[in-house]
């Protein structure tokens, strides 16, 4: 059994193979010849104002003769930031760190192939669905960019955007001035296109042909009414966008059926106290609380099954509404793959998590 680290992932594995895995597995998705299994968020009060959150989500990936099991223990909070409502993890994890762990797994022997921290593969996975259906969804002469966010999730969807279209420009707005500006400061000459500051969401997204959001943020970014024809918009949270902006998309593409994560609140307190649970997942057109979406998934996308954008005027949106466990399976094949290749991570005997009682 492999244990590797987050430098040794980043170190092996391209952004544009993480899209190429994705897309195959999207497909086979589709075609019946994978299986992701819903992601289910438990949450148990802590501190005041703190919550333990034990996510967990799964995915098969026969293709791949791989299934992979992702779970985060975190500790998390909500406050206010910018006008909204924002989440964020604790780092008190041994005093200043995080807990998310992904464990691959054979499906030709059951037995376990590798384990190793979420961190990298989590941010190239959400980046590389978005930059997916912004290949199939953003205009092909697409050239500017709004990117809304510069923390974790902004740097990868820059770089994956960056290989969909030749962007020439990309605005980059967060409501911190000195978190941007580092942004700028850190990734100005990793893309060819020019990185720019924007004062505001409305400056980033003025005459942008594609508006990308990667915020934690569980309140809507802009109104909708900002959009010009012709733009394609996406989100890392269904709640980053408004209703307006959903009811004008056409296409509006969605990740997944399953509407949003079962959720379990433990601890006597009211679920409607928790952020996440009142208001990331309304209906994105009726805003009503509804387990399944009846709207076109990416897996149809990709294989062909929804024709994309058919306009050049239209708006078209991709809403990444929950997660897939079978992301990390896919992107998890990848990194077994080239780890194996490179000689890289640590080796312990697969003896260690086996057994010989029946279970």
């Amino acid at each position: 059994m492999l244990i590797l680290s987050n430098e040794d992932i980043e170190k092996i594995l391209p952004v544009g193979a993480c899209l190429e895995v994705l897309e195959e597995a999207y497909r086979d998705l589709g075609s019946g010849m994978a299986a992701t299994v819903p992601r289910y968020d438990v949450f148990s009060p802590t501190k005041p104002n703190e919550f333990y959150e034990y996510k967990t989500m799964s995915g098969v990936l026969p293709n791949r003769k791989i299934a992979a099991l992702r779970l985060n223990s975190s500790v998390v909070t909500w406050y206010e930031k910018a006008g909204g409502v924002r989440k964020d993890k604790l780092p008190v994890a041994g005093g200043d760190r995080y807990v998310g762990l992904v464990m691959l797994f054979s499906t030709e022997t059951g037995e376990p192939l590798a384990i190793f921290p979420d961190g990298y593969v989590q941010k190239l996975r959400v980046a590389g669905a978005s930059a997916i259906a912004a290949r199939h969804l953003a205009r092909k002469n697409a050239s500017v960019m709004a990117l809304l966010g510069s923390g974790w999730q902004a740097s990868a969807h820059l770089i994956t955007l960056s290989l969909v279209r030749d962007l020439k420009k990309v605005r980059v707005f967060s409501p911190n001035a000195d978190s941007r500006r580092r942004f700028l400061d850190e990734w100005s000459n990793n893309i060819s296109a020019e990185l720019v500051e924007a004062g505001s969401a409305a400056e980033a997204i003025e005459g942008a042909d594609i508006v990308t959001c990667t915020t934690n943020s569980i309140s809507a970014l802009f109104p909708g009414e900002l959009l010009n024809p012709g733009v394609h918009v996406s989100c890392v949270k269904p709640c980053e966008l408004d209703a307006s902006t959903y009811q004008r998309s056409d296409p509006l593409i969605i990740h997944w059926k399953e509407a949003k994560p079962f959720q379990i609140v433990i601890g006597g307190v009211d679920p409607q106290s928790i952020p996440d649970v009142a208001e990331g997942w309304p209906h994105p057109l009726t805003r009503e609380d509804t387990p399944l979406w009846d709207l076109p998934t990416i897996s149809q996308l990709v294989n062909g099954q929804h024709p994309g954008r058919t306009k050049d005027e239209a708006i078209s949106c991709f809403c990444n509404n929950v997660g897939l466990g079978l992301q990390f399976a896919a992107v998890g094949s990848e990194v077994l793959a080239r780890a194996r290749e490179a000689r890289v991570g640590r080796e312990i005997p697969t003896d260690w998590f086996l057994e010989s009682v029946h279970p």
